[in-house]
């Protein structure tokens, strides 16, 4: 058996026709792979990311509701607050301007004498100001018809600015109601 050389060194340079064709197609396939994880990655951190907005917006509507719940009970503690309607201009004064409301502390009435108008001013105070901290820009609305006498409905709404609200995905102000009749 002989063995042109030649013939067999130069069959080995040239590439076949379905081997030149094949030349850049790895490193397209690897580009491809590429993009498509980036695009899997981006997709899994805006649902991150939204996941966070509506964990962010569900501590805000429970402390709300905890909220509206709170100033029922106080008010069902002091009804003669809720007479007088002390409760009510407590909760206009905080909602109009927290910052301002919040700075001038009321009289302290743990463990002291206080008038049914002063407790209901504490309480306000005490719900908005320490209480509100998750909630983003909260106010508070206590409405019961006149005279407010027993058995009369009481309205307690709580609202608040939502964060979701920065991407549209929920309106810019959200509210919850509470009610309840009065003994």
């Amino acid at each position: 058996m002989t063995c042109n050389l030649a013939t067999a060194v130069q069959s080995d340079q040239r590439p076949s026709a379905s081997t030149s064709r094949q030349k850049g197609v790895g490193l397209i396939e690897v580009m491809v792979g590429v993009l498509i994880f980036v695009s899997g990655v981006i997709a899994v951190a805006g649902m991150h990311s939204q996941a966070l907005r509506s964990t962010h917006d569900s501590i805000q509507r429970s402390q709300a509701l905890w909220l509206a719940n709170a100033a029922a009970e106080l008010m069902k503690l002091n009804p003669s607050g809720l007479n007088s309607s002390s409760y009510q201009a407590a909760a206009v004064n905080a909602s109009s301007n927290l910052s301002s409301y919040c700075s001038a502390r009321p009289v302290q009435c743990i463990g002291a004498s206080c008038t049914p108008n002063q407790m209901a001013t504490f309480d306000v105070y005490e719900l908005m100001c320490k209480n509100a901290n998750d909630i983003i820009n909260p106010t508070i609305a206590i409405n019961c018809p006149p005279p407010c006498a027993s058995g009369a409905m009481v309205r307690i709404a709580v609202g608040w600015d939502s964060r979701g609200a920065e991407q549209g995905i929920l309106a810019a102000r959200q509210k919850i109601e509470f009610s309840f009749n009065r003994n």
